[in-house]
């Protein structure tokens, strides 16, 4: 997994950009579209990345902005609560509906 952390590592900053461009416009990002503009496979290996981005967002006192990155056959996630969400549990689905409403709010209320 540092591997993928390192090999997409000097994407993260774009990643994070893009992510937070996407929040102050209240909607999200499939990942074949994230991989696109950020030059990510759509099947990644996104997990390392975003992980370390969830826990840089949290650990600075801002929602997990990764909740916007969604697959497009669940509309949620990938993974929630940095477990699987294939296929996503209901309270995974309740807890990915919470953050993204959460990262919303965050950067309507902060965008400026």
């Amino acid at each position: 997994m540092a591997s993928a952390v390192t090999r997409y590592g000097d994407r993260k900053e774009a990643i994070r950009a893009e992510l937070i461009r996407r929040a102050k416009q209240t909607c999200t990002i499939y990942y074949s579209e994230l991989g696109e503009l950020v030059g990510i496979p759509a099947q990644g290996p996104w997990k390392p990345v975003l992980d370390e981005i969830g826990r840089e967002e949290r650990s600075n006192g801002r929602p997990d902005i990764t909740f916007l990155v969604i697959n497009k056959q669940t509309g949620l996630p990938g993974q929630i609560g940095f477990k699987p969400a294939k296929p996503p549990t209901l309270e995974q689905r309740r807890t990915a509906d919470s953050e993204i409403q959460s990262v919303f709010d965050y950067y309507c209320g902060n965008a400026g």
